[in-house]
């Protein structure tokens, strides 16, 4: 049965600066200019939308030309993030990372409603908002598959005037979903058994550490074991619901036909779990202007060295380029 949860009697709200302080583990692992402490905490928000009250870290610069939205991968949530989106934050850009539910402090009024389209909604939702709110000209930033959801809500916005990606990760090719799955066998019968008894599997909740290469995440032990050791990352449970849309979603836009912006890939050199070979394909028949900059030494999420200084270099040249369009 889905797991079902007594959201609307919730007196509190967790918080990742008072109460949720995992992520205070991972800081170590990056750069000491890049590091988070309570003293320059990302500033929470919430977003409600429909059933779903999304989890807003925002790093704010009032008079910033350009507002950068940063999404996450699976097994991971927004906070993670706040390490790449200071060094942002210091070069004149704001920045909003909001936990997609389940992941992070975001939470539905009940998981059965959690699928990969109201990720799309609610990512297109907060577009329109925080144009609402300032009309700062938007780009999406996606981290692992992150990249191909940022694909997907430009796609369906609209409204946006840069993607940067990681990786583009198309599931619509089999090849792709064979990477990602522990194996064939969870790739393909998983996927047979899901698409043919919907009704009977979609309540279902399973951890994401259990249907993906998820080990492979960074190429540092240490760090991969806290992410999947994290409650609010990749130890979260997801419902096969989410899992299911996700692997059949196939893109409403063929990449040879889209034009919404400008696009970055940001692939890093050593990525064991998504390789820069399961992203060329899809990346060489977007239409709109693009471009390509390897990360040397750096893996699925990046924390090497030349690597991040490349990445900073790369978004930046993008992010002026996008400004003088």
């Amino acid at each position: 049965m889905a797991e079902e949860r007594d959201y609307k009697n919730m007196t509190k709200r967790n918080t990742y600066n008072e109460s949720v302080g995992y992520w205070k583990q991972y800081q170590k692992f990056f750069p000491e200019e890049m590091q988070i402490n309570e003293n320059h905490p990302p500033i929470e928000e919430w977003m409600t939308w429909n059933n779903a009250h999304i989890h807003l870290d925002r790093m704010p610069v009032p008079d910033a030309t350009h507002k950068i939205i940063f999404i996450h991968g699976a097994g991971g949530n927004g906070r993670m993030l706040a390490p790449y989106t200071q060094m942002l934050q210091k070069c004149g850009y704001e920045v909003v990372s909001p936990d997609l539910p389940p992941y992070g402090l975001s939470y539905t009024s009940s998981d059965k409603t959690i699928d990969y389209q109201l990720w799309i909604d609610i990512l297109t939702e907060l577009i329109d908002r925080e144009l609402q709110r300032d009309d700062k000209p938007i780009i999406l930033l996606g981290t692992s598959i992150g990249g191909m959801l940022a694909y997907h809500t430009a796609v369906q916005s609209k409204r946006v005037k840069g993607l940067i990606a990681t990786t583009f990760v198309d599931t619509s090719d089999s090849k792709v979903r064979d990477q990602l799955a522990p194996n064939k066998l969870i790739s393909r019968l998983g996927k047979f058994f899901m698409d043919k008894f919907p009704l009977l599997l979609d309540s279902l909740h399973i951890s994401v550490n259990k249907v993906s290469r998820m080990h492979l995440i960074t190429n540092n032990a240490e760090l991969t074991n806290l992410i999947m050791k994290d409650a609010h990352a990749a130890g979260t449970k997801i419902p096969l619901r989410l899992l299911r849309t996700f692997l059949n979603r196939e893109p409403v836009v063929k990449p040879e036909n889209f034009d919404v912006c400008p696009v970055l890939l940001v692939h890093p050199e050593l990525d064991p779990m998504t390789p820069y070979r399961f992203s060329k394909p899809f990346f060489d028949k977007i239409k709109s202007n693009k471009e390509c900059v390897f990360l040397e030494g750096a893996g699925h999420f990046p924390i090497e060295q030349p690597g991040l200084e490349q990445m900073n270099a790369a978004v930046l040249s993008f992010l002026k380029r996008v400004a003088n369009e």
